[in-house]
Formats: C-alpha cells, sequence, structure tokens
C-alpha cells in the first residue's frame, strides 16, 4: 500500500476531478490521468483505480440528477454501437504501450486537443447526424479504452443535438457509464486482471468521489462557471505539454 503522502496527492487529483464532472458534466477521467502521469506508477494499473471510481462517479451524478436528467436512449444506442468496438482498441493500446514514451506522448497530445476541443468548438446550428455519433462512439471508446477519457468526441456529437450543453449532462453520463463498465470488462477477461491492493486504492476513495460529485453538480446551476472552466483547462493544457516533453526527453 502506498505510503500517505502518495494518498493524499491521488486524493487530491481524485477530488479535483470528481468536481469537474460533477460541475460540468465531464472531465474526471482526463483529470485524473494528466495528474496520475506523473507519478511513478505503472499507467495501465493506475487507470484500473480510475475505472473503478469512475463507476462510482457515474452513478452519483445519475442519481443526484435524476429529476432533471431527460436521458436520450437513441443516441445512446448509437454511441454504443461504435463504444463496443473502440473500447478494446483503446485498452489494447495501453496494455501495449503504456510505459512506454509513445503512450506519454499520446497522453500530451490527447490533453492538448480536450482543450483546444473546448476553445475552438464551433457552435452548431442542427444536430450531426446520426451516424456521426457511432463514429464518436468509436473515438470515445477508444480514448476510454486507453486513457480513461471519452470526454471530446462524445460531447462534441451529444451537444449538437441540444440547444442548452447542460440538457447533455444525463446522457453523457450513462454512455460514460457503459465505455466504463466495457472497460472493465476488457480488463477482467483479456488484460491484467484487478488486484485486491487496487479495490483497497479505489475504496479509500470511495467517499471523496462521492462528495465532491454532489457538491459539483450542486453549485452547477448557482455558480457560473466560466472562471473554474478556464482553471480546469489550464491544468489539462499545462499537464499536456509537461507529457509531450516528457515524452520526447
Amino acid at each position: 500500500m502506498p505510503d500517505s503522502q502518495f494518498l493524499l496527492v491521488f486524493g487530491s487529483i481524485v477530488a479535483f476531478g470528481a468536481f469537474s464532472q460533477g460541475f460540468m458534466g465531464l472531465g474526471f477521467g482526463i483529470i485524473t490521468i494528466a495528474g496520475l502521469g506523473f507519478m511513478p506508477w505503472d499507467l495501465e494499473r493506475a487507470t484500473v483505480i480510475i475505472n473503478l471510481l469512475l463507476i462510482v462517479l457515474n452513478c452519483t451524478i445519475i442519481y443526484a440528477g435524476r429529476k432533471d436528467f431527460r436521458i436520450n436512449w437513441k443516441l445512446v444506442g448509437v454511441i454504443l454501437a461504435g463504444e463496443v468496438l473502440g473500447v478494446p482498441l483503446g485498452y489494447w493500446f495501453i496494455f501495449t504501450f503504456g510505459n512506454k514514451p509513445v503512450f506519454r506522448l499520446a497522453l500530451g497530445v490527447l490533453l492538448i486537443i480536450f482543450v483546444a476541443n473546448q476553445l475552438l468548438r464551433p457552435a452548431f446550428k442542427k444536430p450531426m447526424h446520426l451516424a456521426f455519433g457511432a463514429v464518436a462512439g468509436v473515438l470515445g471508446g477508444f480514448l476510454a479504452g486507453g486513457f480513461t477519457a471519452a470526454g471530446p468526441p462524445l460531447a462534441l456529437f451529444l451537444y449538437s443535438q441540444y440547444r442548452n450543453a447542460a440538457d447533455a449532462k444525463g446522457t453523457l453520463q450513462v454512455v460514460f457509464m457503459a465505455a466504463t463498465l466495457w472497460r472493465l470488462m476488457t480488463i477482467i477477461l483479456f488484460g491484467r486482471g484487478i488486484t485486491i491492493d487496487l479495490v483497497k486504492l479505489a475504496g479509500i476513495n470511495f467517499l471523496i468521489v462521492v462528495a465532491f460529485a454532489v457538491m459539483g453538480h450542486w453549485l452547477t446551476h448557482r455558480v457560473p462557471n466560466r472562471w473554474y472552466v478556464k482553471i480546469v483547462y489550464a491544468f489539462i493544457g499545462f499537464a499536456g505539454v509537461l507529457h509531450i516533453i516528457k515524452a520526447l526527453a
């Protein structure tokens, strides 16, 4: 079991990610993998803990927002068709390259793309065709399988389907949950499995995830998110640059 200093840093990253997901509807996976990438840990093993916590997180947000969410099951089905293929491909990528410079380089590029997607995301005048939902499912599934971060392609597609981005939050959580569960099955059936120590580390952070996710969701419609979003994406972009530098070095 890691020492207390490690657990404090780990818990802080988890709290930041859980609050962000509760507040914005996405961000936990990308924030935690960005932060944990700088810790002396096997990244494939680290994502197993993120995976377990994501299940808790998604369930918490879905339950907290059950009265407000309007889940579009048709869109969920289209995206799931793509995730079935994308998630195993993504996990194969981290399973094969997780502790090599090429993975860290890919992670850094992904983090920067995540930020660019937020800053440059176009305003859609009409919904994207449903065929793009399957493509978004494959891409999002790959990112979920490899980096526990399905956000950018799935959010881009789903936001185009709603006039108000906040209305997509419930549907996003469902497709995130599906990718998380499918990734967990892939780890158990075809990967390195799940150890008791990893389950214990996830358990230590269980209440942190629940508390900060609920707090973030509660503040969604009560606090302007402009400055917080800038802080989140500044952290992600900075981490992306550092990962690229570390990979190239």
